[in-house]
């Protein structure tokens, strides 16, 4: 197989080109954004300082009314009003924190000098108010007036000096911007004549190869395998194209002469394969027959009744019970699986397995049952809750020298039911929980979980949860607003 050129690789040369493109448009991208976010800083922070002194102003009228109204006709009302004004003034003036830098900077710091000077002269007029001294609140509440006029005329010499930056600062942005638009105009215009120069290039390199892997393909077509093979002169993917669509017409050509050799030879088995296929068949029924025939359920079922019945006659009480569990749970087991039965049927059949188990394992097995009895009247599929404990007595606690603990839970909610079936036996690996439902493994759990999506018409109805030595944990949600179910 031919190599291809380091650097003349279709694919290498658009990656390139198109890399270029994206480095050149994200470079004025960010010279844009630079330049719009350090504007845009200075002038947010104009109007956050103009709204911030408009405020102050405004607090400060109000203050000034507050306290002449107090001043004149000593109301109890206009006093709170003129207190409040203050707590919300001083935390105003207490935001500006900031080290000086420049005369604004100086200029907001004597501004809160000025407030807190008009603030003790009002709190002076007040005091002499209630002290009867016309003379002395009245020279106070003149000096808070003029100390009051300073502080607009401050305000307005602050306002007019960032009004006056933001603008130059707001031309220099207008000047940068229609820069940067000629910039990209001109860039925009050679990135269009360089992107249809490189197309015209690629179309090019790219047709004629094109046209001679059409016309021998056209002769394939037509059944004519002993074309001449394709030469491309470039070293790109071409190349290994056409490498491929060679090796690809001298092997069909090999494949069609050995096709028709083998078809000759396959014509005169294929009457003899026939016939033993016809005997395999009859030879797999014969097995099957047999099969159902040693397994019958009525068969066994049948027989353990008489194994009860001999019990009695023998007078072998436990041996009778025991026989008697099987034959319940067995009898429960042969029942039509596309039939539906009440949850509490389900939970009777685990007890029945679990007396079973007692007679083999002694306390080496526990059961644990927390069943609500409001709940055990639902509809659900027949056989989905043994399946899970034998799960968790087989594969979780039958190989625990000490045992353990099987758990059924039932709970009513408002829309379902919740079953759960816990054990602490040896648990399962993310990787064994993974396999269940992707493989054959696991076959009776995921039996259980495709009846219940069938049976429900939903998903999301059965949800394991496991982790090696913490056991495994199965939650059951029985739907209460489906049709079937009966609660």
């Amino acid at each position: 197989m031919p190599k291809l050129s380091k650097f003349g690789s279709i694919k290498n040369n658009m990656m390139m080109y198109s890399l270029g493109i994206i480095l050149l448009m994200a470079l004025l991208s960010m010279y844009s954004l630079s330049i719009m976010e350090r504007y845009k800083g200075e002038i947010q922070g104009m109007f956050e300082k103009h709204i911030y002194l408009s405020q102050v102003e405004s607090r400060m009228n109000s203050l000034d009314a507050d306290l002449l109204g107090f001043l004149t006709s000593k109301s109890s009302t206009r006093l709170n009003n003129y207190l409040i004004g203050v707590d919300q003034l001083q935390e105003d003036i207490g935001q500006v924190d900031e080290p000086i830098y420049n005369e604004e900077d100086l200029m907001m710091k004597n501004i809160v000098r000025l407030i807190e000077a008009y603030l003790n002269e009002s709190n002076e007029a007040i005091g002499y108010k209630r002290l009867r001294n016309v003379e002395k609140y009245y020279e106070h509440y003149e000096y808070s007036v003029r100390i009051k006029g300073h502080i607009f005329d401050y305000i307005d010499q602050l306002n007019n000096m960032q009004l006056n930056r933001n603008s130059k600062s707001y031309l220099d942005l207008v000047n940068q911007i229609r820069l940067l638009q000629s910039i990209t105009y001109i860039i925009v215009i050679i990135l269009v004549l360089l992107a249809f120069t490189v197309v015209y290039y690629i179309t090019a390199r790219m047709v004629r190869p094109i046209t001679h892997l059409s016309e021998a393909a056209e002769e394939i077509a037509k059944g004519n395998f002993q074309t001449d093979d394709v030469h491309v002169d470039s070293e790109d993917e071409f190349l290994l194209l056409a490498a491929a669509f060679n090796k690809m017409k001298n092997s069909i050509s090999e494949y069609v002469d050995e096709m028709k050799k083998q078809a000759e030879t396959e014509a005169k088995l294929k009457d003899e394969q026939l016939k033993n296929v016809k005997m395999e068949h009859l030879l797999d029924n014969a097995r099957l027959y047999a099969l159902q025939s040693q397994i019958n359920p009525h068969f066994m079922f049948n027989t353990i009744n008489a194994g009860v019945q001999l019990s009695i006659l023998e007078r072998a009480p436990k041996t009778g019970d025991f026989l008697e569990t099987m034959s319940r749970l067995f009898r429960y087991n042969i029942q039509k699986m596309d039939t539906h039965c009440t949850l509490e049927e389900e939970i009777n059949n685990i007890k029945d397995y679990y007396e079973l188990l007692k007679v083999r394992f002694g306390k080496r097995i526990q059961f644990e049952f927390d069943i609500d009895l409001d709940a055990v009247h639902v509809k659900v599929p027949q056989l989905i809750l043994q399946p899970l404990v034998e799960n968790a007595y087989i594969h979780g606690l039958s190989g625990l020298e000490e045992g353990g603990q099987i758990r059924v839970e039932v709970h009513k909610k408002i829309e379902y039911v919740e079953i759960l079936v816990q054990d602490t036996g040896v648990g399962m690996s993310k990787e064994k929980l993974e396999d269940i439902f992707s493989n054959n493994s696991g076959i009776g759990i995921k039996n259980v979980r495709d009846r219940l999506e069938l049976f429900y018409h939903q998903q999301e109805l059965f949800f394991i949860e496991s982790a090696l030595g913490k056991g495994v944990k199965i939650t059951l949600k029985i739907p209460l607003n489906m049709e079937g179910v009966d609660v």
